[in-house]
């Protein structure tokens, strides 16, 4: 028997970040003002779907706001190993005003290095897989609507090609963004079909 788990990956909303800080899971204000944009991505998501976002506010805010215009009346999950990558000592930090001799070696391999007292982008697949797959078998066969960052979205990317991290650092995703991964589940084999990435987002 085949039956198929269907995620609706969203990045929320735009952050107020007039600086250009590295905010990584700082909690920062979201801006709201494209209320058209919302209501778009709100009535093509599906009805029925499981909900799921983290504890930062521009997820969780973003979740509420597109729950409240679709039709159907929802209670949202909150995962905090769907929450952003941990930039450690660099939050709240410009790139410039990080030193040369420091950002080059992590630039060296960003999937692999650890920000000092932070995450590798390795790390987050880690935990987000994990999540993904517990999430996978207890809803297996419903949508998925997993309103959540940047990088816990190239994380499920990632997972979704075979788990290598260099690859799903690849993607840009814009604000407000869709990316669409099923899980195919066949007998006792799950394997992943990518069917869109960044849709409905503005390409820079």
């Amino acid at each position: 028997m085949t039956m198929k788990t269907r995620w609706w990956w969203i990045r929320h909303a735009p952050v107020v970040n007039p600086e250009g800080k590295l905010y990584g899971q700082l909690d920062l204000d979201v801006d709201f003002s494209d209320g058209k944009k919302l209501e778009a991505l709100a009535k093509i998501l599906p009805d029925n779907a499981v909900w799921v976002t983290t504890s930062l506010r521009r997820a969780r805010e973003t979740a509420n706001r597109l729950s409240a215009i679709t039709t159907t009346a929802r209670s949202i999950d909150e995962h905090d190993n769907l929450r952003e990558q941990s930039f450690g000592d660099w939050e709240g930090s410009r790139w410039q005003d990080i030193p040369a001799a420091v950002s080059d070696a992590f630039w060296k391999d960003p999937a692999k290095n650890r920000v000092p007292n932070g995450e590798s982008f390795a790390d987050v697949v880690t935990r987000v897989t994990e999540t993904v797959e517990q999430l996978n078998t207890h809803h297996t066969g419903r949508d998925i609507v997993a309103v959540t960052h940047t990088g816990s979205i190239r994380a499920a990317i990632t997972h979704a090609l075979g788990g290598d991290a260099r690859a799903g650092l690849l993607f840009q995703l814009a604000p407000l963004s869709l990316t669409r991964i099923d899980a195919i589940h066949q007998d006792d084999n799950v394997w992943w079909r990518v069917s869109g990435v960044n849709l409905f987002g503005d390409h820079e």
